[in-house]
């Protein structure tokens, strides 16, 4: 054999090893575990329709690929999805947040009929809006975290001088947008570092609106242990924003920090990132009113800090959707370790 053959199949075999190595590392992502510990309940559902709006406390719900989803059983005519709907500024086109408008909060969704959501908040009157399609409604891109350029459907102009005049006191400023689950978040282009971090993060981790992943799960007794650390605080769990709240007797504080996959029901979900936090959670979801002294973030930048590139204090966990299905209150949660 030649050395252009011997230099061919050398090429060949280089190729093969590299598709080889690829594949298992794929094959091995996409198996679930076979054992299951059971280790608390599923305390609380939140759905936030919103983002930076005020949550939706749910019985049962549906676990999409992009994260909750109201059930027909308990609203029939629409769902709504969580973080489906998103502020942003007419000008620049960049989400707008209760981290800069605390009153956000307070924003509440609800579906008024099959066409239409009833939007309410302090001193406005009720908001109906449209359930916009592509058909009706302009497409545009908007920009998220990090530049994040994102799709949307917008809500038109009444819907925007409604959220400019409660969050601004202006007729104009801020549009509201909609998003119909149609397209996934190509979160690697703008989250590059994070990615080469936190190596089970996907693009198959996105939410919807979400700052990055499609569910947050937090642990009670995680609330409660912070709560001590505080001294003389009532932190909820809801200045956190979690989708799921697991509680159970056993159960250690932060131990969700080592649960790599989450079995509720038929649902699995996938750790793949410590939740980073921000100025949001020292705001009081029940009245916006922002603490004088920075609580729980104080006591969490002491003994909770992130490794990884954000370099920010932590509390729940990130989690993709592997397998679909459906959550109750109630429902028995279980973990794994990857094999």
């Amino acid at each position: 054999m030649g050395l252009g053959g011997t230099a061919f199949f050398a090429s060949l075999a280089t190729v093969l090893a590299v598709v080889g190595a690829y594949l298992y590392q794929k094959k091995k992502k996409e198996i679930l575990p076979w054992t299951w510990e059971e280790v608390g309940t599923v305390k609380k559902l939140n759905l936030y329709p919103l983002k930076s709006g005020h949550r939706l406390e749910l019985s049962t719900a549906e676990c999409t690929p992009v994260g909750l989803r109201q059930t027909k059983e308990d609203e029939q005519v629409y769902q709504l999805r969580d973080r489906g709907l998103v502020v942003y500024a007419e000008k620049d086109r960049e989400f707008r947040t209760a981290r800069t408008y605390p009153k956000m909060v307070l924003i509440d969704v609800a579906v008024h009929d099959e066409d239409h959501l009833a939007i309410d908040a302090p001193t406005m009157r009720t908001l109906y809006v449209k359930i916009p399609s592509k058909v009706d409604q302009k497409e545009s891109i908007i920009k998220l975290h990090q530049g994040e350029e994102i799709y949307t459907i917008d809500c038109g102009d009444e819907a925007g001088s409604w959220f400019s005049r409660y969050i601004l006191g202006t007729d104009a400023g801020l549009r509201l947008g909609y998003h119909d689950a149609s397209r996934r978040r190509d979160l690697k282009k703008a989250h590059k570092t994070i990615f080469d971090y936190y190596k089970n993060l996907s693009n198959n981790s996105a939410g919807l609106y979400s700052d990055l992943t499609s569910v947050l799960l937090i642990n009670q007794t995680s609330i409660n242990d912070l709560n001590k650390r505080i001294g003389n605080s009532s932190i909820s769990v809801d200045n956190f924003r979690p989708n799921l709240v697991v509680d159970g007797p056993n159960i250690e504080p932060y131990a969700e920090d080592t649960w790599e996959w989450v079995k509720v029901g038929d649902v699995v979900l996938r750790n793949v990132k410590e939740c980073t936090r921000c100025i949001l959670t020292t705001i009081n979801p029940e009245n916006a009113v922002r603490s004088s002294d920075r609580e729980p973030l104080k006591t969490l930048e002491k003994y909770r800090m992130s490794n990884g590139p954000s370099k920010a204090p932590i509390m729940g966990i990130n989690l993709e959707v592997r397998k679909t299905g459906f959550i109750k209150v109630g429902d028995p949660v279980y973990v794994a370790r990857s094999e």
